[in-house]
């Protein structure tokens, strides 16, 4: 917030001029202080303690509460302000949260938690709002926030102790800095008795206030509308205004005087010189087609020829080839048969010698 420590010093001075104190219910049940603190949120100490002695003499326990209707609690309460209706249901909403959380309506289970884990518990429960997770937190957690709502809150701003553009989580986050954890509870007290003595003129002023910045809403809404409408106004005298002059333009074309004879002259060579230029474009193009297809010509013809070349090399090589690998086989064949017919010789003669001397020994005496 802008201007801390200077509204800092003014807020100190504000709360010590204090000197009344608010009462506050003794409860031991945590779910208690909860349902109380939202009783308390936007009212007075005086219709808390009226609406919540109506509560507990009209409802058996807090489930009733939980499946009630906000119209049903509100008419237990008897609860007849503007925040009725949303005072129920956000009593409603914490119930039923507290339900699904715990399979009861208890809240014995955030007590055990840390002060860190229990704000977050306390925060994280449907319709909870920033004034009664601080009260439940500062009465039943120990934890040092004082618990602020916008009737504190414009008392603040109208004593000149709080930035006026500055939001009521801002105001509560830096009213949490200035006051000590250990005097919270009895500055709680202070500026609830403050906000009990002032409401009737709070609420006047309060509603002024509304009025008067309805009426300036009005204002600005007539005034915007206004504009929009001069700018459409504006924008329907320009299109008339051009409009009017093509009109004018045409006018005069239609007055100007009509040509000479000199001047239907010069207007009738004009087309005989068009026509000239049409009858003399044929013929160019004729021409440039003549061109263009013999140039495809000799293209088509010289891509053909290549084609032709590169087939007829093809095939004079696979010829070539044929006729290579012929020759080998064929000499494969001839040395084979050689080499056969040598050694069916010497197989031959090998034989014949063994013969001549096997006669040889047969013929010789012994």
């Amino acid at each position: 917030m802008k201007n801390s420590s200077a509204y800092g010093k003014k807020f100190t001075a504000q709360l010590k001029k204090l000197k009344r104190r608010a009462s506050i219910v003794e409860m031991t049940d945590p779910v208690d202080v909860l349902a109380y603190s939202q009783l308390l949120w936007e009212s007075t100490t005086s219709e808390a303690n009226s609406s919540w002695e109506m509560l507990q003499s009209a409802m058996i326990d807090w489930h009733e509460v939980r499946v009630s209707t906000p119209e049903e609690i509100a008419e237990m309460c008897a609860d007849k302000s503007a925040m009725a209706h949303e005072r129920a249901a956000r009593l409603k909403s914490m119930m039923h949260r507290l339900y699904l959380r715990h399979h009861e309506v208890t809240m014995a289970p955030e007590l055990e938690l840390g002060k860190r884990d229990v704000r977050a518990a306390i925060n994280s429960l449907d319709g909870v709002t920033p004034y009664v997770s601080a009260r439940w937190l500062l009465l039943c957690a120990d934890v040092g926030e004082v618990p602020v709502d916008s009737q504190l809150a414009w008392l603040l701003v109208d004593s000149g102790c709080v930035d006026e553009g500055a939001t009521l989580e801002e105001v509560a986050a830096w009213m949490s800095r200035q006051v000590k954890s250990d005097k919270a509870t009895d500055a709680h007290q202070a500026l609830q008795a403050w906000v009990d003595g002032q409401n009737a003129a709070v609420q006047k002023k309060r509603a002024a206030q509304e009025q008067s910045d309805t009426q300036a809403a009005k204002r600005a809404r007539t005034a915007s509308a206004k504009k929009r409408a001069q700018a459409r106004a504006d924008k329907a005298k320009r299109i008339a205004e051009r409009a009017a002059k093509k009109l004018a333009e045409e006018a005069a074309k239609a007055a100007a005087p009509k040509p000479t004879a000199a001047k239907k002259k010069v207007t009738k060579k004009a087309p005989e010189k068009k026509a000239a230029k049409k009858k003399a474009t044929p013929k160019a193009a004729k021409k440039t087609t003549k061109k263009v297809t013999k140039k495809a010509a000799k293209k088509t013809t010289k891509k053909v020829a290549k084609k032709a070349a590169k087939k007829t090399t093809k095939k004079v090589a696979k010829k070539a080839a044929k006729k290579t690998t012929k020759k080998a086989a064929k000499k494969k064949t001839t040395k084979k048969a050689v080499k056969k017919k040598t050694s069916r010789t010497s197989t031959k003669k090998k034989t014949a010698k063994k013969t001549a001397k096997k006669a040889a020994k047969k013929k010789s005496p012994r």
